[in-house]
């Protein structure tokens, strides 16, 4: 046996050899090989995802074009009718027979607008904007004012008489809007204009990408403010900078890149020109979607690679088989110990990492004799342990699907049980039904007496409702203070029952005592599979819809959807 005080001469150790051998015939010319491969297919997709970014960019702002030129042709063909400039005539004229052609005028406004499904109503102004005659009580805007001194300008620069206004918020909507207006011309003079209210829905579906397809659409104004997000127009539209680079003045050419968009991380995006109004059109997708498959190729080069470097370890390992021997005589000394012989010793030679190896081993069968008894209360502990982490596992999974200002549901674990529901409820034949409830006035609620007291009023609701639903219904926070509650095998009459039940009790109940928190109701929509909706979008949508309405009849009431939206109930107060 070495003496262990010897000093140890230099040496090369095994570890050193056999990594260096790999390095040479493995890992070098595969990783060189990888990366290479790697590096053009990136380079390749790149290319190819802005490409077809640009071309989608491209046929939705064709698209779109083409949108605003049918109302803009459209407009033009009202402004032509004999109807329209004899009663605007006779209105700027002042003529006796004026109030018998503005009745026929209005006559004619209605029956155009019905055989329109883009018009949200139609309407005649005079020169100074005063509303002549409309499909519905109207009023011309401040801002839209401001836009009929440009329409001459503008017939004189480009020869139209047709003006399409910004997509702007009107105060007495109380939402967003956009004109189209156009001149009335009587014997070279200017006696009123036509103005059609486009219906923003429609828009919308102009942006509105269907299926699958990652790709959303953005509209900017011509300072490039957002007016339309993601496929959405916003409340207050103009208000943000889209972040991104916009098309270059100077060329006209579109812009294309990535950039870090707010809420959406690394994102490609296209902007380019919109021909038929001031603007831009956006066409944006995440990074992470759009290079998927290049994580795909990836992953497949891994696949094929891995196979490839255990063949070639194979060879090499044959190679220097003969440099570890030893670590055969290790093995053999492991296998009788792990077989219960723990009087094993093994000679050691030389003055490399095996030979260390080797008196670590002898004087770990000696411990190992001696420690066995702290190796079974060790593993006894480890049992304990891995219970333990079982239950924090188990914590978490539900925690994940848990709101924690509620303790109800959340939305992402809403969106995957409504479609598990609903193919259940097709299997079994049975109905299915959703309430979609609305903390009333809450933003005013927050606003006066604080989001702490909002949150609290919001846990009463939550309480609430998880009081009148049965163990088999399951109630959901939708997002901010919406809450959902699906309720299988619950017909459309008996759901109403139960969203009337909700309702009242929190009308009675989830009120705070004292003179502080003010009086919490709720409005309730709802909807039921497969009258309603057979998928889960289309049957959120209907209940969206009894909902808005619920509101908009004026709160703390029940509406159930069906051809016509009927109110369930209503407030006492």
């Amino acid at each position: 046996m070495t003496d262990p005080g010897t000093k140890a001469p230099f040496r090369l150790g095994l570890q050193t050899k056999i990594l260096a051998v790999v390095g040479v015939c493995v890992l070098g010319p595969v990783l060189a090989m990888a990366g290479y491969l790697f590096q053009r297919n990136s380079e390749a997709l790149r290319e190819k995802v802005r490409e077809t970014l640009s071309n989608q960019r491209r046929l939705r702002t064709d698209s779109l074009n083409e949108w605003i030129r049918q109302r803009l042709y459209e407009t033009k063909q009202y402004a032509f009718s004999f109807v329209v400039f004899e009663a605007a005539d006779a209105v700027a004229s002042g003529r006796a027979d004026a109030p018998r052609l503005v009745r026929e005028l209005q006559e004619y406004l209605v029956s155009v607008l019905g055989d329109s499904r883009d018009c949200e109503s139609l309407f005649v102004v005079d020169p100074r904007g005063e509303v002549v005659a409309s499909t519905r009580r109207e009023s011309l805007e401040p801002w839209a004012r401001e836009l009929l001194a440009k329409i001459a300008p503008k017939a004189a620069e480009s020869g139209s008489e047709t003006l399409v206004s910004p997509l702007r918020r009107s105060e007495s909507l109380g939402r967003p809007t956009m004109l189209v207006l156009r001149r009335i011309q009587v014997r070279n003079r200017t006696v009123g204009f036509v103005v059609e209210r486009l219906d923003l829905r429609q828009l919308e579906a102009q942006l509105h990408v269907p299926g699958p397809d990652p790709v959303v659409f953005w509209l900017l104004d011509s300072q490039g403010h957002v007016v339309a997000r993601e496929g959405k127009i916003p409340e207050s539209p103009g208000l943000d900078s889209f972040p991104a680079a916009l098309p270059d003045p100077a060329t006209g050419r579109e812009a294309v890149g990535e950039a870090m968009l707010p809420e959406r991380g690394a994102t490609l995006y296209a902007v380019g020109s919109l021909e038929a109004t001031e603007g831009y059109v956006a066409a944006t997708v995440p990074a992470k979607v759009a290079y998927a498959s290049l994580e795909e190729s990836r992953n497949r080069l891994l696949r094929v690679g891995v196979p490839a470097v255990v063949v070639l370890f194979g060879l090499t390992f044959w190679a220097t088989r003969r440099q570890i021997r030893p670590i055969l005589r290790l093995a053999e000394g492991a296998r009788r110990v792990s077989t219960g012989d723990l009087d094993v010793y093994l000679p050691t030679k030389g003055w490399d990492e095996i030979a260390d190896l080797t008196r670590a081993f002898n004087e770990m069968a000696r411990k190992v004799r001696e420690g066995r008894q702290s190796l079974e209360e060790a593993r006894d502990e480890l049992a304990r342990t891995n219970e333990g982490l079982k239950a924090a596992n188990r914590t978490l999974e539900a925690l994940a699907i848990t709101d924690g200002l509620t303790g109800l549901y959340n939305h992402r674990h809403f969106q995957d049980t409504i479609d598990k529901e609903i193919r259940r409820s097709e299997r079994e034949v049975r109905p299915l039904s959703i309430l979609l409830l609305d903390l009333d006035h809450f933003k005013q609620y927050n606003d006066r007496w604080g989001h702490t007291e909002g949150d609290a009023a919001l846990r009463r609701v939550a309480g609430q409702v998880m009081r009148c639903i049965r163990s088999t219904d399951m109630a959901f926070r939708y997002g901010g203070e919406e809450l959902a509650v699906l309720l299988p095998s619950c017909t459309k009459e008996q759901s109403a029952e139960v969203a009337e039940k909700v309702r009242a009790a929190v009308a009675t109940h989830a009120q705070r005592p004292g003179r502080f928190g003010g009086k919490v109701t709720v409005s309730v929509g709802v909807a039921t599979f497969p009258e309603d909706g057979r998928v889960a979008r289309s049957l959120v949508d209907v209940a969206d819809a009894a909902l808005y309405a619920a509101k908009a009849q004026g709160r703390d009431r029940v509406v159930v959807a069906g051809p016509t939206l009927t109110p369930k109930s209503e407030s006492a107060s």
